[in-house]
């Protein structure tokens, strides 16, 4: 436990975690120990493992904070074993994780561990790292699975949180006699990702799906005809002095990079936002990059474009 706290990877973050959170993160990731832990969890006996659970969704919503989750843009799967659903709206209750799920980002490990036995695989949307309210934590460098493994912490049992456990919906990707596949995604790609499409054929799909989310949704009031001016003044402000993205790369790249902003398109739609002083709160356009960036969340990816292209 020692080691994984003076690790290079926790020494980068600042080390954030306690040794008890560092020992919860092993202790799931370690077959001995989860198998009964994640069957208590399903019967919901959250009593005989107190601690673990108070540790372990601690550690996770503490290296949530910590790692890049907007740069992840790779899916994500979860097996399992010897089941197939019938029906989803009476087996699952969209949005809510009743135990921890430990996900990795190769579908063929998923299928290995599946066997040839009927299984059924959830396939997790780059969204539902990228979700404010989703949490999760890269646990990679503390299990010994050589491939990269992201787990999904449990959702709150408190009635409080109810508005926040409902933060993601399911539906059937693929479905034959032995492998069920389930597409997960983060609520507000769902809600959003029709008119983003709708929007982006305008321009044959050269602009950014989630600088039109941002425009859509933060700076139009959802409303399509208000967006599509918007983004019509952008492209324009854009060709009447060509140089605009030559002088942000020079001088303003590394200042948004350092901040967590890696999304260049969303970072000069910031810049054309400050530029006409029509920012939320007086923001700067660094910090309308990370509200929208880290804090808001961006749902969409690139390969979702070709991915609705094909429907």
């Amino acid at each position: 436990i020692k080691l994984l706290f003076n690790s290079d990877i926790h020494k980068y973050m600042g080390y954030p975690l306690e040794l008890h959170e560092i020992c919860s993160l092993l202790l799931y990731s370690e077959k001995s120990c989860n198998i009964q832990f994640c069957y208590d969890q399903i019967q919901f006996n959250h009593l005989k493992w107190y601690y673990l659970n108070i540790y372990l969704t601690n550690a996770i919503q503490i290296l949530y904070k910590y790692e890049r989750r907007e740069e992840n843009n790779i899916d994500l799967y979860c097996v399992l074993k010897g089941i197939k659903l019938d029906n989803i709206k009476k087996t699952i209750q969209t949005g809510y994780f009743i135990t921890y799920i430990n996900t990795f980002n190769n579908l063929q490990i998923a299928q290995i561990q599946k066997t040839n036995k009927q299984g059924c695989i959830l396939h997790f949307h780059p969204s539902m790292r990228r979700s404010p309210t989703i949490y999760s934590c890269n646990i990679s460098w503390i299990s010994s699975y050589k491939y990269n493994q992201i787990l999904f912490s449990r959702s709150s049992t408190n009635i409080l949180n109810k508005k926040y456990s409902s933060q993601w919906n399911i539906k059937i990707e693929n479905d034959n006699k032995y492998t069920q596949i389930l597409l997960l995604t983060w609520k507000i790609y769902d809600q959003f990702i029709q008119q983003i499409i709708q929007i982006s054929t305008i321009w044959n799909h050269s602009i950014d799906l989630n600088l039109i989310y941002i425009a859509l949704t933060y700076c139009c009031g959802e409303d399509i005809y208000q967006t599509i001016v918007l983004l019509s003044e952008f492209e324009e402000w854009k060709r009447q002095d060509n140089k605009k993205e030559q002088k942000y790369n020079q001088e303003q790249i590394h200042q948004f990079i350092k901040r967590r902003c890696n999304n260049n398109n969303i970072n000069l739609f910031c810049i054309f936002l400050s530029e006409k002083d029509i920012l939320w709160k007086k923001l700067t356009a660094i910090e309308y990059a990370m509200l929208n960036t880290i804090h808001n969340g961006l749902p969409f990816v690139e390969k979702d474009k070709e991915t609705w292209n094909k429907k």
